[in-house]
């Protein structure tokens, strides 16, 4: 996972020679997953979006009552934090609300955080750098793991006859895999916001002509957007109608008292 950062750095008295500097720098982590997915296909979709059924993407009854049973968690947390003459009530709530994979989400986070690489994503030259860095900790990792050998030869991949965007259609794809590459199979996804995605995708179209596996950043696929910012405003949107409602709720109740 990516994310960019800036920093202001601003001077005591502002001269001609002497002003404020915004650096951007670019963080990374490495997140593993809990859940195994080594036994998932990974060379194209794994089924026809024309002809896969909607129902698996809709809500049922059942789907419907156990969300309406996690709300009804989720409400008895808060009213147990912020109401103290019901906090009697808390050994009675589960710590982790059970599912599926319940066990494996009990367990801690494997994150490891990477070295910040001084680099502005909007800049194509710059993502070009921070990928060929992400591509020299793949092969370390490998190497220090001694896992860099020759495996076997993965299957060609599907084609995929989607893009994301009509002008970067080679980077949203399965990349071919090369016999010679020592990492051949190896795809380590990268995550981050829409810019993230967008400039990656692009500067990995950039690489496309080069020799090897390595210098056409072949195992940083596939780009994925997390929702960091679209969370954000949508838990501004939800504080702000809280604060409008709490706010009708004390004026109903000052004009009741007068």
């Amino acid at each position: 996972m990516k994310r960019q950062h800036r920093l202001e750095i601003k001077v005591h008295d502002m001269r001609q020679g002497d002003q404020n500097v915004s650096e951007d720098a670019v963080a990374s982590t490495v997140v593993f997953d809990r859940v195994e997915s080594s036994h998932l296909p990974d060379n194209g979709p794994r089924n026809d979006i024309n002809t896969t059924a909607p129902d698996i993407f809709l809500l049922g009854e059942e789907d419907l009552r156990e969300v309406a049973d996690r709300y009804r968690i989720y409400a008895a947390r808060i009213i147990v934090e912020f109401f103290p003459a019901l906090d009697f009530l808390a050994d009675l709530l589960p710590k982790h609300i059970p599912h599926e994979y319940s066990e494996l989400m009990k367990q801690k986070s494997n994150i490891i955080t990477m070295p910040v690489l001084m680099k502005d994503e909007k800049k194509y030259a710059d993502c070009v750098d921070v990928m060929d860095t992400m591509e020299d900790w793949i092969h370390d990792i490998y190497t220090k793991a001694k896992n860099l050998a020759f495996p076997a030869p993965a299957p060609p991949p599907a084609q995929i006859y989607a893009p994301a965007r009509p002008d970067q259609p080679a980077s949203h794809s399965p990349p071919v895999p090369d016999l010679v590459d020592p990492l051949c199979g190896v795809r380590v996804p990268c995550i981050g916001d829409q810019l993230t995605r967008i400039r990656f995708a692009g500067a990995k179209d950039l690489r496309a002509g080069a020799h090897t596996s390595k210098d056409r950043l072949d195992h940083l696929y596939p780009f994925r957007i997390a929702g960091w910012h679209t969370k954000r405003s949508f838990l501004k949107v939800t504080l702000l109608i809280s604060l409008i409602m709490v706010t009708n709720v004390l004026q109903k109740f000052n004009q009741w008292q007068i």
